[in-house]
């Protein structure tokens, strides 16, 4: 049954284990059978009928102490996904808690605190978050017998991390997995799309790209724990997508596409991955002219479901300015509220606050939200998101009229985006400035903090290399004392 599992046999090994299941007498290989049973019936996207199976195992009377724990966990899991009621998951994940700290059980007890991650992280506390993974991480310590739940939990720990605004260590955290992978023997496979998505938000494209093009055909089907079943080809396809949407090379760009968006969105965990193949599909929409359709498309992520992991407040900035591009007031302010209502649940102000700030500049014309998100971006991170917000902030001083801080904020936006050789958000830029007659190759005259600048350095700005020379000369020149 596990090889049909391992060939993606789902209904086969389904099949074999329900049949084995009416004549087994051994409680340890009943468990063992109810386990297969539940996570064939996963992978065939039959939630239901999962939990089905683990509340018959947890019916069996016989059932031993450690499976009665290991089933529960499973069972919050299910919970999680198929009704959303983290209460509900919660409670059930403390029970299996309980019992397996009771029976010594390591990878009960392990998984156990896994699920209690995964319901804090959904509720946008990250803190707790993290300290139930490095809980998990403990108690495996380093038990070979387990290697695939250590690979789970140092995965995951990237993620929190990365919502806690605490990217040098989500970097370490990569590293320290792959480590891991190297010193067990295991693969580090599972890695690839959570690297990829890391590497994306840091600006290193190239390098995000090269953990998606192995030439591993193993990779877009592979099964590494029953804590997440399939591998993410919504998400490998959606950064794949992105990063060329962005880079202006709509050929690859459209064939990642064409793959991911034949893929079925079928349960909750399909659409917790295909938050980047909806973001690089409105991206493509935009290009072809039609605004309104791509801010439809992003609207997808609206709302988060209860017992959803997705973090919508990524793409709600791009919501707000596509709504106010198709004159779409009420969608805009939909978006802004959500975002809000993403922050407001931060139990640190991280991401999804700085991601709001840019959202209510946006939607009221003032720059005062995004000049404090961008300083945010300086500070903490991401790199992608840096040029963005300062993409925004020119467009809402360009609206007050403030032309020479929006051409300095246009020119540091665009000098980033180069970076990333983001060919098409260069393009976007210019024209959201250009209704405003804002050009990169004019005289600027006033920093983004409204200081005014040199005269040196606001031909820098200005792109003017003729006048630049003449500039510097002068300077060398004055400073001489005679």
């Amino acid at each position: 049954m596990w090889a049909l599992l391992a060939a993606g046999s789902y209904e086969e090994a389904a099949r074999r284990a329900s049949r084995a299941l009416t004549v087994m007498t051994d409680p340890v290989r009943k468990a063992e059978t109810f386990r297969v049973l539940a996570r064939a019936q996963v992978s065939a996207r039959r939630n239901d009928d999962a939990i089905t199976t683990i509340r018959q195992a947890l019916a069996s009377a016989d059932l031993p102490g450690e499976w009665r724990a290991r089933m529960l966990v499973v069972l919050a899991m299910l919970e999680r996904a198929g009704t959303g009621d983290l209460d509900a998951a919660d409670a059930t994940a403390r029970q299996a808690l309980t019992l397996a700290e009771e029976a010594g059980d390591t990878f009960a007890t392990a998984h156990a605190l896994a699920a209690l991650w995964f319901t804090h992280g959904i509720r946008r506390d990250h803190a707790a978050a993290l300290e139930f993974i490095d809980r998990a991480l403990r108690v495996l310590g380093d038990d070979p017998g387990h290697p695939d739940l250590r690979s789970y939990a140092l995965e995951v720990r990237i993620f929190t991390l990365q919502n806690l605004d605490r990217w040098p260590e989500a970097e370490l955290a990569l590293q320290q997995t792959r480590e891991f992978a190297h010193r067990s023997g295991s693969s580090d496979r599972a890695t690839w799309a959570t690297a990829a998505v890391l590497r994306y938000w840091l600006g290193q494209w190239d390098d995000a790209l090269a953990e998606l093009n192995s030439d591993d055909t193993d990779a877009p089907g592979l099964r590494h724990s029953f804590l997440r079943e399939d591998w993410p080809a919504l998400l490998v396809h959606g950064v794949a997508a992105l990063i060329a949407g962005r880079r202006d090379q709509r050929t690859t760009a459209g064939h990642h596409l064409r793959l991911g968006l034949a893929l079925p969105i079928q349960i909750l965990t399909d659409r917790e991955n295909r938050d980047f193949l909806l973001a690089a599909h409105a991206l493509a929409l935009e290009q072809s002219g039609d605004i309104r359709q791509a801010m439809l498309r992003l609207a997808a992520i609206l709302p988060r479901g209860d017992g959803e992991m997705t973090l919508i407040h990524q793409w709600l900035p791009d919501l707000v300015r596509l709504a106010l591009a198709a004159g779409d007031r009420p969608m805009a302010q939909a978006a802004a509220q959500a975002c809000q209502a993403e922050a407001a649940a931060e139990t640190q102000p991280a991401r999804a606050t700085a991601a709001s700030l840019r959202c209510h500049g946006l939607l009221r014309s003032d720059p005062g939200p995004p000049r404090d998100a961008v300083a945010h971006y300086r500070s903490a991170g991401p790199a992608v998101e840096l040029p963005a917000a300062l993409e925004d902030l020119a467009v809402v001083l360009a609206e007050r009229g403030r032309s020479d801080e929006a051409r300095v904020a246009l020119h540091e936006a665009v000098s980033l985006y180069d970076g990333l050789q983001a060919t098409w958000d260069i393009r976007r830029a210019d024209s959201r400035l250009r209704p405003y007659g804002i050009r990169r190759g004019a005289l600027v005259r006033a920093r983004i903090d409204g200081s005014p600048l040199t005269a040196t350095a606001a031909l820098v700005w200005s792109g003017d290399l003729p006048r630049l020379l003449q500039q510097v000369l002068f300077d060398a020149a004055d400073s001489v004392v005679f």
